[in-house]
Formats: C-alpha cells, sequence, structure tokens
C-alpha cells in the first residue's frame, strides 16, 4: 500500500505498527454544561477530560495525534462558531473540546481553523462553506456547529484541524466518527479501512441531541499540544 504523497513511507508504517501493538486507553468522562453561546446552558455534551492520560507520567498528557493536511486548506476563513446555513443539506452536527499541553495548561490564545467537505464529499475551493476559524475561550474551551461531512473516494467521513499557539508545534490532524459507516459499527478493528486514518484516538463517539426541536449529531473533540 503506497503512502500519501509527501509523507515517509517508513513512518508511516511505523505509526501503524505502534498502534496496532498499543491498547486504546480508558477515557474518563464528565458532562459539560456551556452557558450561552453556541450552546444553550446545561447542554448534556458528554466529552472526554483528555483525550488519552499518559501512564508513563513523563507529562500529564499525552498530544494529539498528528494527520494529513490533504489537498485541500485554504487561508483566509473567517472567525465563526456556525460553518452552515438553514439551506445546508445533511445532518446538522456538534462539536466540542478544549485546547491544553502535555502538561494540562489551557491555551486559551491558540488559533484553531476547521474545513471539511460538504454531506456530498465536496469541498468549496471558492468560498468558505464548511470552513472556518473557532474561537477559543478563556478555559480553552471551543464549540461549533456544522454538518456531518460526506465521504468521498474511499476516505471516512472527516474533519480537518490545524492549530497554532504559541510556544507549541503546530498541530495539523483529522476527527473521524465512530459512527462512519466505513468503520462498520467497530472502529477498533476496522478504523484502517481509510489507509490514511493512522490512530484510533482519532475517531470519536457520536452521541444525538436535540436543539430547537432538530436532532443533532454530537461529538467532542479535545485538543493536546507539544511545547516547542
Amino acid at each position: 500500500m503506497m503512502a500519501a504523497p509527501g509523507l515517509d513511507p517508513a513512518r508511516v508504517m511505523k505509526e501503524r505498527v505502534i498502534m496496532k501493538k498499543r491498547r486504546v486507553s480508558r477515557r474518563d468522562f464528565l458532562y459539560l454544561g456551556i452557558g450561552g453561546g453556541l450552546l444553550t446552558a446545561g447542554y448534556p455534551l458528554v466529552r472526554a477530560v483528555s483525550q488519552s492520560r499518559n501512564v508513563k507520567k513523563e507529562s500529564a498528557f499525552i498530544p494529539t495525534p498528528g494527520n494529513t493536511l490533504g489537498p485541500f486548506y485554504r487561508k483566509g476563513a473567517p472567525r465563526r462558531e456556525k460553518l452552515f446555513d438553514a439551506n445546508s443539506a445533511g445532518v446538522p452536527l456538534m462539536v466540542a473540546g478544549r485546547v491544553i499541553n502535555t502538561e494540562g495548561t489551557v491555551l486559551a490564545g491558540a488559533i484553531l481553523e476547521v474545513f471539511h467537505a460538504d454531506a456530498e464529499g465536496e469541498y468549496d475551493m471558492r468560498g468558505f462553506n464548511y470552513r472556518g476559524e473557532i474561537p477559543v475561550n478563556a478555559s480553552g474551551e471551543y464549540r461549533y456547529e456544522t454538518v456531518v461531512p460526506g465521504g468521498y473516494g474511499g476516505r471516512a467521513q472527516h474533519i480537518h484541524y490545524v492549530i497554532n499557539a504559541p510556544g507549541h508545534r503546530r498541530l495539523v490532524t483529522q476527527l473521524y466518527f465512530e459512527s462512519d459507516p466505513k468503520f462498520e459499527g467497530n472502529a477498533d478493528v476496522n478504523y484502517n479501512r481509510d489507509s490514511l486514518v493512522w490512530h484510533r484516538e482519532l475517531i470519536r463517539p457520536v452521541t444525538t441531541v436535540n436543539k430547537n426541536k432538530a436532532a443533532y449529531s454530537s461529538v467532542s473533540f479535545d485538543i493536546c499540544m507539544e511545547k516547542a
């Protein structure tokens, strides 16, 4: 199997071998009540306290794994928390999380960009549909609304992330969904059916919630960055 253009095949193979040997770490969960902003107060979004605690204790948390940027990134996306409108096709989606570093310090100054395909698997390369710079508040929390992206070309559904924070390494990664038909209900076994899904922990649980009498999918995705 060939690696994606620009990637070191040996590094990709090493990451896959490590992932197969490693057990997925246990998660701690809590209810996150968010007041104001995008989500209503008391909104029952279950999210992980961390993506992965570091059991070896070199640091409090393990950094979020990287993933390929792909060819569809565009600079200049508007700063906003809502990436779709009333005419957008697809299942509405809420995503929330926080940005921290490996010591557990919140990174309120982080610049977090996301972009993804529409429900049909097409990227907007002329405008900024389904693209945005997402505000990160003083507690390191972020949240946004969009639609569940469509798959394309054999790829699983995904959202691209580009995160920059002063004094930290730039992180490029992707968010995937356990509910994606690509994984056939068992992401632990089937995560590598998309050859670009290198890390099981990037595939997150999906719940269903109601907002304004509409059904939304809901995902939590915390980001952990390394110091430069």
